[in-house]
């Protein structure tokens, strides 16, 4: 899948020789038949043909979609401009929205949500014996390591040996506690992942929280009760329920923080004409967009600043006959990417609606 770097190459690339086609399709069969999934692209192909998409990218989409796509994953993502080079096709495991794009850049809104949806991340299942340990990215597993340590086995007879013998167990459960806390520590500095679910009985989770390194306990989000033996497909639905309400809290506060900080008078921009003004000197951390967002403007063929106002001149370097474009919202995204910022795409129906749909918190 695409990493962050790639998603910022792509942020960077611009069409000189003709536009470039952003197509996203669903191409999950469970939901679509195939020729279903087909006509969808044929719609959206001639949708783009009649706002100037090159004959040859769509000609070469058609061509890519009938010969080559193995139907594996749920979505297909795909940018073209054969003429300046750029050819991208990104099969996903998760569904995406069918829609394309024809603009001097690739349509990057919809997939900087999608890897903010399902960024990687770790469950380690445990039990007495050991644990069970996934990484999961993209809503699939792709990584899996088990951790097995000494059985475990119950005293059924009374008698005084029953204590000493329940202390033994009690001891050797400790012991694959911790050896599992150590491996689930590499686990997870192996594939550099920076969020663990912790699975299992209350009183397992508990102690194995306790017993992992000081770095792993403060990457800990979560915990969820379910059976040591749990089946992959359960543990995978239930961990991303899980993220799921983390990720909607964790959109509330940020929104929160911009919200608080701009009424204080603090580093912050809400609106897109002063959020804008904000990417262009080069302030923004975290740049806030409400799902769904679009709105036009004008890019100056110069300094690229980003305006959602006509002038005579540019505001920055004074260059005349800036460009209109009809999403400057995806042009900010852009330039946040660039910039190194990080990019939240906020659901409909937070304060950020009231505040102008879109902000940013500012490095200073």
């Amino acid at each position: 899948m695409i990493a962050t770097r790639d998603l910022r190459e792509l942020a960077s690339f611009t069409a000189v020789k003709a536009p470039v086609l952003s197509l996203y399709l669903d191409t999950d069969l469970s939901r679509n038949p195939k020729d279903q999934v087909k006509l969808t692209l044929r719609e959206l192909l001639e949708r783009a043909r009649g706002i100037d998409a090159p004959a040859e990218d769509l000609q070469e989409v058609a061509r890519y979609v009938d010969l080559e796509y193995d139907w594996q994953g749920k979505g297909l993502i795909l940018f073209s401009c054969l003429a300046d080079g750029l050819w991208q096709p990104l099969p996903v495991p998760v569904k995406v929205r069918s829609e394309v794009y024809v603009g001097d850049k690739p349509y990057l809104t919809p997939l900087t949500n999608l890897l903010d949806q399902y960024a990687p991340y770790s469950v380690a299942l445990v039990g007495q014996e050991g644990a069970r340990l996934f990484l999961i990215d993209m809503g699939g597993i792709v990584r899996e390591e088990d951790t097995i340590g000494e059985p475990i086995k119950h005293h059924k007879q009374g008698g005084w040996s029953a204590p000493r013998f329940q202390r033994h167990m009690e001891k050797h459960a400790d012991a694959n506690l911790r050896a599992a806390a150590e491996a689930t520590a590499r686990f997870c500095n192996a594939n550099g992942c920076t969020r663990l679910i912790l699975a299992g009985t209350e009183e397992n989770t508990a102690h194995f929280l306790d017993l992992l390194p000081t770095p792993m306990r403060q990457a800990v989000v979560g915990t969820m009760s379910i059976d040591a033996s749990a089946p992959d497909s359960t543990v995978v639905e239930r961990s991303r329920e899980i993220l799921a309400e983390l990720e909607d809290r964790r959109e509330l506060e940020l929104v929160d923080r911009l919200i608080t900080a701009r009424h204080a008078g603090g580093p912050a921009a809400t609106g897109l004409a002063d959020t804008l003004f904000t990417l262009q000197e080069g302030r923004v951390l975290t740049l806030l967009v409400e799902e769904g967002f679009v709105a036009p403007g004008y890019v100056c063929p110069d300094c690229d600043y980003l305006s959602i106002d006509e002038a005579e001149h540019c505001l920055f370097c004074g260059a005349a006959n800036a460009r209109p474009v009809r999403n400057i919202v995806e042009h900010a995204v852009h330039k946040a990417l660039q910039q190194g910022a990080r990019v939240e795409i906020v659901r409909a129906g937070t304060p950020l609606t009231e505040a102008g749909r879109i902000g940013a918190l500012l490095r200073y």
